[in-house]
């Protein structure tokens, strides 16, 4: 036994409750896949408790780990999400939680390491996606957690990318909303990874709820330009204008201004328990979102982006 682990044990950390991932994706950790342009992974775990404790909540992440020429495995944090949620659990107590984590990025990570060719990454020994999932368990200093190793897949990236970048007149990354306004506004970049057509954007308010019965995602409010899809409709907001259908070049830009209105926050918030608007906002269970989505002539899926707002 290693001296960390001779600790651990000593401090009781990792047996006061084991962590087990069930599933990644909708299967199990040895059959999920992960693709090189996923944006989003889902999946789910069983906290175990060996003792009496309280768990204060979980906390999973994608890590990339590659080989560097010296012989060392370095990982990166690719994206994490948490669920806070404090509950007392018996010796013996088995939960099961689902859990996403969102704004993954596994290309930019990549490039990052050096690795450019996103068709050579995927079997590559020198590369491994993990995904680790932990439980925060009070008055414990070596938090129980689990690793599994998942496929990492292709890319099923479509011709373009689609980024909001600015809301309320703010970097995207700053940005926040009143929980009880009823009009969001921002700026997004469309970007074309080959040569194609864009024939609509979409815009969606979304808020992303941990609920005692499990995660909640519900749309609150949508606009899509243009209104309807045919051809050759203008849009123009705030000095930004794109012609509809918009043929797009490898590396061209197109920055469009959207508006959303008719949100109601504090009703959505009401009918899933959250009766105190202003106290939501401070809630972390309480996530406010703005997806944005590129629509391609002739493309299977739509491009999508995420962006969380910070509500006040």
């Amino acid at each position: 036994m290693g001296f960390f682990d001779k600790v651990k044990k000593f401090a009781g950390g990792k047996s006061m409750a084991t962590v087990e991932v069930l599933t990644i994706g909708g299967k199990a950790p040895t059959d999920a896949v992960i693709s090189v342009s996923d944006s989003v992974v889902k999946g789910t775990m069983k906290v175990t408790a060996n003792q009496d404790c309280v768990l204060l909540g979980t906390n999973f992440s994608v890590v990339l780990r590659t080989l560097d020429d010296q012989g060392q495995w370095g990982n990166v944090t690719v994206a994490r999400g948490d669920q806070k949620q404090k509950q007392a659990l018996k010796a013996g107590q088995v939960i099961t939680e689902a859990w996403t984590i969102n704004d993954v990025d596994i290309e930019r990570y990549l490039n990052n390491q050096s690795y450019n060719d996103m068709a050579a990454v995927v079997g590559h020994p020198k590369i491994k996606l993990v995904v680790n999932c932990t439980a925060d368990v009070e008055g414990s200093p070596f938090d129980p957690d689990a690793d599994v190793e998942v496929t990492l897949g292709a890319s099923t990236a479509g011709p373009v990318t689609i980024k909001t970048t600015v809301i309320e007149g703010a970097s995207a990354e700053d940005a926040s909303f009143p929980v009880t306004d009823s009009v969001l506004k921002g700026t997004v970049v469309v970007s074309a990874r080959a040569p194609c057509v864009l024939a609509a954007t979409k815009y969606e308010i979304r808020l992303e709820l941990n609920t005692p019965t499990g995660p909640v995602d519900l749309l609150v409010a949508q606009d899509q330009t243009p209104k309807l899809k045919s051809d050759r409709l203008s849009v123009s907001f705030g000095g930004t204008n794109i012609t509809f259908p918009l043929k797009m070049d490898r590396g061209d830009k197109a920055t469009q201004t959207w508006l959303v209105s008719d949100i109601n926050l504090p009703a959505k918030l009401a009918e899933h328990g959250f009766s105190d608007a202003s106290a939501a906002a401070r809630d972390p269970r309480v996530k406010l979102v703005v997806k944005c989505i590129a629509d391609v002539e002739s493309a299977v899926d739509a491009a999508a982006g995420r962006t969380e707002v910070r509500l006040m």
